[in-house]
């Protein structure tokens, strides 16, 4: 019998730019540090990148950090995005690039649950892991 130990990552960046790049490298390091297949691993980071993006696009409060953080255990990586940003309905019909983010995580997540209060908001993502790793 395989025992899988838990494991967790989590960093805190500001939401900027210029950190998106190191960003998607340290979660590429750390997803292949645990053996997640390749398409997988990319669409996590994908997701990430999607997440930070729109919380340097539409920030509620500047300069304000964004938290990423990542559980895996046998089943399952969930992809947690805390920061201040606004995913909200949109005031008009017209699709915005903020829905075209959110759609594509969705698109590439099991499941995608989404947190939004007056001060922050939360995006969480699930990812199922196979036996393949």
């Amino acid at each position: 019998m395989t025992v899988h130990v838990p494991a967790v990552f989590s960093t805190t960046a500001p939401a900027h730019p210029d950190h998106l790049a190191t960003l998607r490298h340290t979660l590429s390091r750390w997803l292949q540090a645990r053996r997640i297949p390749r398409p997988l691993s990319a669409d996590v980071v994908l997701a990430a990148h999607e997440a930070i993006t729109d919380a340097i696009n539409h920030p509620r409060h500047p300069h304000t950090p964004t938290t990423i953080s990542l559980f895996l255990d046998a089943d399952t990586l969930v992809l947690t995005a805390d920061d201040h940003f606004s995913w909200t309905a949109p005031a008009t019909d017209a699709p915005s690039a903020r829905d075209a983010r959110l759609r594509l995580i969705s698109r590439v997540a099991e499941r995608v649950d989404l947190s939004v209060d007056a001060d922050r908001g939360s995006l969480t993502a699930y990812f199922p892991v196979g036996d393949g790793r």
